[in-house]
């Protein structure tokens, strides 16, 4: 959607996406110009080399194997929560690092910290963002914010309670939300997920 926005019709870019798991992201920038990856997990770049993804690295993201200022794009998709990160505010320094001037990163992570619990546990997430947090962080990592804005919002109340509930009564235990469900309820959640972006433009 923002990529869309900032760069509609060009094919000439260089693009880093950090936290490239299985190469999904990276099939879908491709194209925008050359797509290059990095992902500490040796089985994700494993997976990904069977699926024939190229120019991806093993690597983690307070060490990225690039040069100064050599990319237009960063992505970096719910990587900064895991706790391997560690600092997050280097791990945003080191992005910046191989980002060029004027060019834009892209970030989504998992948001506020009254959510967090065993689904958390199970992906070994350490933390969940405010808006206000991680806009500082940007900024003390040399960033200016041009957007930022929570989504996936409309369903807030409803998941609030389901965590509630599941911590409750699963107290320190982790275990993933994520599981098979009906699919003309997911074609619903879709949807909304859709319409929501929407109004995010």
């Amino acid at each position: 959607l923002f990529l869309e926005k900032y760069y509609n019709g060009r094919n000439d870019l260089k693009i880093l996406d950090v936290g490239c798991g299985t190469g999904i992201l990276m099939n879908m920038l491709k194209k925008y110009g050359d797509i290059y990856g990095i992902d500490a997990s040796k089985i994700a770049i494993d997976f990904c080399r069977k699926r024939g993804v190229k120019n991806i690295k093993l690597a983690k993201i307070k060490n990225i194997p690039y040069n100064r200022e050599e990319f237009d794009i960063i992505t970096c998709l719910d990587v900064l929560y895991h706790r391997n990160v560690g600092d997050d505010v280097e791990a945003i320094k080191e992005m910046n690092r191989v980002l060029k001037p004027n060019g834009h990163i892209f970030i989504t992570d998992s948001a506020m910290m009254c959510l967090y619990g065993r689904h958390d546990f199970a992906h070994h997430g350490i933390r969940r963002y405010s808006k206000k947090e991680l806009k500082n962080k940007l900024n003390r990592a040399g960033f200016t914010t041009e957007k930022l804005t929570y989504y996936n919002t409309l369903l807030f109340p409803l998941v609030y309670v389901t965590r509630k509930f599941g911590n409750l009564i699963r107290k320190n235990k982790a275990k993933s939300d994520v599981q098979e469900i009906n699919f003309s309820f997911n074609l619903f959640l879709e949807k909304l997920f859709k319409f929501e972006l929407s109004l995010k433009r």
